[in-house]
């Protein structure tokens, strides 16, 4: 096969992070991690292999597992009370690339001292230094602390010490699936789609990407587990108004756990058609500008609402947030269950609200353990409108204790710690947010049908304050209502507005499962910052009202 040129094991142990695998460019370092890539040749021949005959050899899990156990007995060596490490070798395909990234990160602590280093020498010799520097900077830090007087709350709760591995649950995978398959499925879509003749193109892309990932900890912990995400994404090219073309996605973002399968199974593509066929229905809508300001009742289908949640409340439930670790990264939390006037026990959101989490399949976030090897378990966050609980991790639930305590809780671990990447350093993450939809039948119409004047949207852009009170909110599409009809497609439509306003006194009725959509919760935390994301999935929800702002046309 022409061009073919594949790296054993021995050869990816021995060079990389120092030299250039055969046939990739120069790598990238995105959050820790060193990424090689290579754009696989459109011959016939190369079309017809898989994405695994152009990566390196898997690493066999006993290997990484060894390179982990290096680094825990150095950090013990060097004196370290509690030290671990996430080492991991990822693999990115979308049909016409290919993608190798590896890399690890080490934390250890001395007293309530933490230090953190990373690396992408997957090599003995480097991991052990790693692993002792990291040792002397908790250290350093330990001795800044003395200094200054200060001292934490427990360091870390106590976790049970776990071993064992794990694997997505995959049906076919997707890297040895032939590449020309790729583009057939993805073609097979994109056709479908433009037989609507508003549309002026389609974009599929089926992107996988499997990693395998150790975790061990000074404590006895060693566990490996192997992820397989991504999944089908398809986006549509619309005129909507005045000739204005806008890219519409349709399909899940974030992907799913899970292989080939994904985009193969028939619900996909009727998901997509029926997305493509509701939105040629608003298409038929005269276009308008809307120039008026002030405050309207508001309709958000689900993945509007799914944002909405995601970037607001989302992020307040945050145990790095809540206890003003990230008050000089990402920001703090509405939520101040710490303060003097701690948050009341009920009342805090509209008693329609129920949030779960969890991070089960088929969820981009499926995990058996998270980054601090605590199995993870479905949570209750918030319960008839009270907050219940916190995205915590061993490292912020002590500060949560008193919060617990008042509540006549233990505190909890319910698995929510994360790392991006293996060279990432482990954060509070949410999982997968499902907010809970009414049991009576409520269609999205059912929603604005006693609407006087107000406004419908589907999908939307949430860009919330530092301590995520408030924020801007622009639509993917909005439909003025007049009369509970729809009457106008609007343009460049804005609006503003409190999180409390709209989750607790102004959030009036929520529609049933058929109005469930999902978006994902994005931020950047710690420092430096490294992007975190989880999905949230929600119904349609009616709002009392939303401000209506005008910006300054650029």
């Amino acid at each position: 096969m022409q061009n073919l040129q594949k790296s054993s094991r021995r050869h990816f142990l021995q060079h990389t992070g120092v030299a250039l695998l055969a046939g990739f460019a120069a790598p990238r370092i995105i959050q820790g991690m060193a990424v090689y890539e290579r754009r696989m040749p459109s011959t016939t021949a190369a079309r017809r292999s898989t994405a695994a005959a152009w990566l390196p050899d898997p690493l066999p899990d006993a290997e990484l597992r060894a390179l982990a156990l290096v680094a825990i007995d150095a950090a013990r060596e060097r004196g370290a009370e509690f030290a671990d490490i996430r080492i991991g070798v990822q693999r990115i395909c979308d049909g016409t690339t290919a993608k190798l990234g590896f890399g690890y990160g080490i934390r250890a602590r001395l007293g309530s001292a933490w230090a953190f280093e990373h690396g992408n020498v997957m090599s003995r010799d480097a991991i052990a230094r790693s692993a002792r520097a990291a040792v002397v900077g908790a250290r350093i830090a330990a001795d800044v602390n003395t200094t200054l007087g200060w001292h934490a709350p427990e360091v870390s709760t106590p976790a049970p010490v776990v071993t064992g591995a794990w694997s997505t649950p995959v049906e076919i995978d997707p890297f040895s699936v032939p590449l020309d398959e790729y583009q057939v499925v993805a073609n097979r879509v994109d056709e479908a789609v433009r037989e609507y003749g508003f549309f002026r193109g389609a974009q599929s892309q089926l992107i996988w990407t499997h990693e395998l990932r150790v975790l061990a900890s000074t404590e006895g912990t060693v566990v490996t587990q192997s992820f397989t995400r991504g999944g089908p994404k398809t986006n549509v090219q619309a005129s909507l108004w005045h000739n204005q073309e806008i890219w519409v996605p349709i399909t899940m973002p974030g992907g799913q756990s899970g292989g080939f399968e994904l985009a193969v199974r028939p619900d996909w593509e009727q998901r997509v058609l029926q997305q493509v066929e509701e939105l040629s229905r608003w298409r038929e809508l005269p276009t308008k500008r809307f120039d008026d300001v002030g405050r309207f009742p508001l309709v958000l289908d689900g993945r509007a609402f799914s944002a909405l949640i995601g970037q607001t409340l989302n992020f307040a439930l945050d145990g790095d947030r809540v206890m003003g670790r990230e008050a000089d990264a990402s920001g703090l939390s509405f939520l101040r269950p710490l303060a003097p006037a701690s948050v009341p026990s009920s009342g805090e959101l509209s008693p329609l609200l129920t949030i779960t989490s969890d991070r089960a399949m088929p969820s981009s976030t499926a995990v058996r353990w998270d980054d601090d090897g605590v199995v993870a378990t479905p949570s209750t966050l918030v319960e008839r409108g009270a907050v219940t609980d916190f995205h915590t991790t061993r490292d912020s639930a002590p500060w949560l204790a008193p919060w617990y305590q008042q509540r006549r809780r233990t505190t909890t671990l319910p698995g929510r710690s994360m790392a991006p990447t293996p060279a990432s350093l482990p954060l509070a993450n949410g999982g997968h947010l499902h907010v809970a939809s009414s049991t009576s039948r409520i269609t999205e119409a059912d929603l604005y049908r006693e609407m006087t004047h107000g406004f419908f949207i589907k999908g939307a852009e949430v860009t919330p304050s530092t301590n995520l009170s408030a924020g801007m909110l622009r639509p993917l599409i909005a439909a003025e209502i007049v009369q509970g009809k729809p009457v106008a497609l609007i343009e460049d439509l804005w609006m503003s507005f409190t999180t409390l306003a709209m989750l607790k006194t102004g959030l009036a009725a929520l529609g049933d499962a058929t109005t469930q959509g999902t978006d994902l919760g994005t931020t950047s935390k710690g420092m430096p910052w490294q992007e975190m994301s989880n999905p949230i999935t929600a119904p349609a929800a009616l709002c009392k009202q939303i401000d209506v702002i005008q910006l300054p046309k650029s």
